[in-house]
C-alpha cells in the first residue's frame, strides 16, 4: 500500500480536489471585484473542462464527472458581484490578475490538445471491438499525447487501452485493488477483430497483481494477427486462456483468448495497436495505424456498448 499511495493521492487530487478548490475559490471573491472573480472562473472552467475530457473517470464514475461541472455552475452563479465596482486598465495589469490569466491559459492550452485528440485526418483501418457483453471504457486514445500516453512510441501512436465497468461504472471493486479479479475485465473474452492469420501467440506469462509490473515483456501475452497488410496486436492476455496459435487462419469475432493483467501493465486492460506491414518476428516496432471499430475512432473516456451475445 505504501508504494502505491502516492499515486493514488495523485489521482485524488487531480479528479476531487482541485476542482473544488478552483471552484470554491470564488467564494472568497469580494462582492465588488468582478476581474478577480472573472480570473478566478477562467481557472476553475478551464481546469474543469481540462479534467473533464482527459481524467480517468472509471475511477470515480460518471456521476461524479457530471457533478464537478454542475457545482462549479451553481457556485458561480451564486457568487457573482452583481454590485462590481468599475474597471481599469491598470486592475488587469497588476500583478495576480496577470498570474492568473497565465494558470488559466496554461490549463486552456492543454484543453485545446485534449480537442484535437478527438480528430483523425489520415486513413484508418477498420476492424471490430475485439470485447462482447458489456460497457467498455477507453483508458488511453486518441491522437495527441494528452489523451493518448502511447503517442510517445512510434509503433503504438493509435494504441487503445480498455477497461470494462461494472454496474455502477466503476472499473473495480476499489479504488486500487492489488486482486486482479477484482477488475472488471480481468477474464473477459477477447475476440479477433478481424479475418487473418495469427503470426504470434504468447501465452506463458504469469498474470500479476496490481500495481506489479513485467518491464522486461511489455506485452506479456499477447496475439498477433496479419490482416491486409497490416500487424493487429492484442496484448496483456491472461495465462493459459489463448485458443489460438501461430499460422492458424482466424475470422472476425473468433475467439482469441481472455483479458489479464501479464507484462508490463499497471492492472489488467486490454492493449490494441496496429502497425503498416508483416510482423517483424517480435512485438512492435513498425509504423502505427490509426484504427476505427465499428466506424468509430476511439479517444479516451468515449464507452462502448456491447450487447451479449446469445
Amino acid at each position: 500500500m505504501l508504494k502505491i499511495s502516492p499515486f493514488l493521492f495523485l489521482i485524488l487530487m487531480g479528479h476531487i480536489f482541485f476542482p473544488l478548490f478552483f471552484t470554491l475559490q470564488l467564494r472568497h471573491i469580494d462582492q465588488h471585484d468582478i476581474v478577480a472573480w472573472i480570473l478566478s472562473l477562467y481557472i476553475a472552467g478551464s481546469y474543469a473542462a481540462f479534467i473533464f475530457l482527459v481524467g480517468a473517470w472509471s475511477w470515480f464514475g460518471k456521476v461524479t464527472r457530471f457533478a464537478l461541472p454542475v457545482i462549479l455552475v451553481v457556485v458561480a452563479v451564486a457568487t457573482y458581484p452583481y454590485d462590481h465596482a468599475d474597471v481599469t486598465v491598470s486592475t488587469w495589469l497588476a500583478v495576480e490578475p496577470i498570474i492568473s490569466i497565465g494558470v488559466g491559459t496554461i490549463f486552456t492550452f492543454v484543453l485545446v490538445q485534449a480537442l484535437l485528440g478527438r480528430r483523425l485526418s489520415t486513413p484508418a483501418l477498420e476492424l471490430a471491438f475485439p470485447l462482447h457483453g458489456g460497457t467498455y471504457y477507453v483508458a488511453q486514445g486518441g491522437s495527441t499525447r494528452i489523451v493518448n500516453i502511447h503517442r510517445m512510441s512510434p509503433s503504438q501512436r493509435y494504441a487503445l487501452d480498455v477497461l470494462k465497468l461494472n454496474e455502477i461504472g466503476l472499473r473495480a471493486l476499489g479504488l486500487y485493488p492489488a486482486d486482479p479479479k477484482r477488475y472488471s475485465i480481468f477474464g473477459s473474452e477477447v475476440a479477433s477483430p478481424c479475418d487473418g492469420v495469427v503470426a504470434a501467440a504468447e501465452d506463458g506469462f504469469i498474470d500479476l497483481s496490481p500495481p506489479e509490473r513485467d518491464p522486461e515483456h511489455r506485452a506479456g501475452n499477447y496475439v498477433a494477427i496479419e490482416s491486409d497488410g497490416a500487424t493487429i496486436y492484442l496484448a496483456h492476455l491472461m495465462k493459459g486462456s489463448l485458443c489460438v496459435k501461430s499460422g492458424e487462419h482466424i475470422c472476425k469475432g473468433q475467439m482469441l483468448g481472455r483479458v489479464g493483467n501479464s507484462g508490463n501493465t499497471t492492472e489488467p486492460h486490454l492493449h490494441i495497436h496496429a502497425e503498416e506491414g508483416s510482423y517483424p518476428g517480435h512485438f512492435s516496432g513498425k509504423r502505427s495505424i490509426p484504427m476505427r471499430f465499428n466506424g468509430r475512432f476511439l479517444v479516451r473516456n468515449d464507452r462502448v456498448k456491447v450487447p451479449v451475445q446469445e
